[in-house]
């Protein structure tokens, strides 16, 4: 019988030793993801406004993955320039485009909203 303790013995610290070397797999490389953008007191109005009337068809962040119905925000700011939006929300305010319905909004927060874009606009 002590002569199969100490087998046990010698294979239990030949596992924990085999263990204790072993390297764990090496996890995603987050240095080649873009940190998110600090907001001004501007932009987060914008954002705040795109979660709660955009969001619904709308991924409005970074990070929410793909659009639902309509393209994702950060899409769209890499595709139009501040004044492109501007006439773009103007028109989507007074009767809609495509497939969205028209979703009235003041100038200050079609302002708001793309002040929030240009936060989007280099990632």
């Amino acid at each position: 019988m002590p002569a199969l303790r100490s087998i046990a013995g010698v294979g239990a610290a030949l596992l924990l030793s085999a263990c204790a070397t072993s390297t764990a797999p090496a996890g995603p490389d987050w240095s080649s993801v873009p940190p998110l953008p600090t907001l001004d007191s501007v932009q987060q109005r914008g954002h705040d406004l795109a979660v709660r009337r955009c969001s619904g068809c709308h991924a409005v962040g970074l990070d929410d993955g793909d659009a639902r119905d309509g393209p994702a925000f950060y899409k769209l700011a890499r595709r139009y320039n501040a004044l492109q939006l501007e006439r773009r929300f103007a028109e989507v305010s007074q009767h809609g485009f495509d497939r969205m319905p028209s979703i009235p909004f003041t100038r200050g927060e079609a302002e708001d909203l793309i002040a929030y874009f240009d936060s989007l606009h280099g990632n």
